[in-house]
């Protein structure tokens, strides 16, 4: 997995997501995923350790800076 942010489709791990979306809360990101207003983690290495692809996120309407 990368984090560097000069890569144009790094992973972004769900922690950072969480913070990029305002701070939400774990319970919230899995409403969420439920819902389908977040799209399916491309890498889901335990339970609680997931990520996306910044594309997936661009892809689903999550524009993050």
């Amino acid at each position: 997995m990368t984090t560097n942010d000069n890569n144009p489709d790094r992973f972004i791990m769900r922690d950072e997501l969480a913070k990029a979306l305002g701070g939400v809360c774990s319970e919230t990101m899995r409403r969420w995923l439920k819902a389908k207003k977040l799209p399916p983690p491309d890498v889901a290495l335990s339970r609680k350790t997931k990520g996306w692809r910044l594309s997936t996120l661009r892809a689903a309407g999550i524009n993050l800076a």
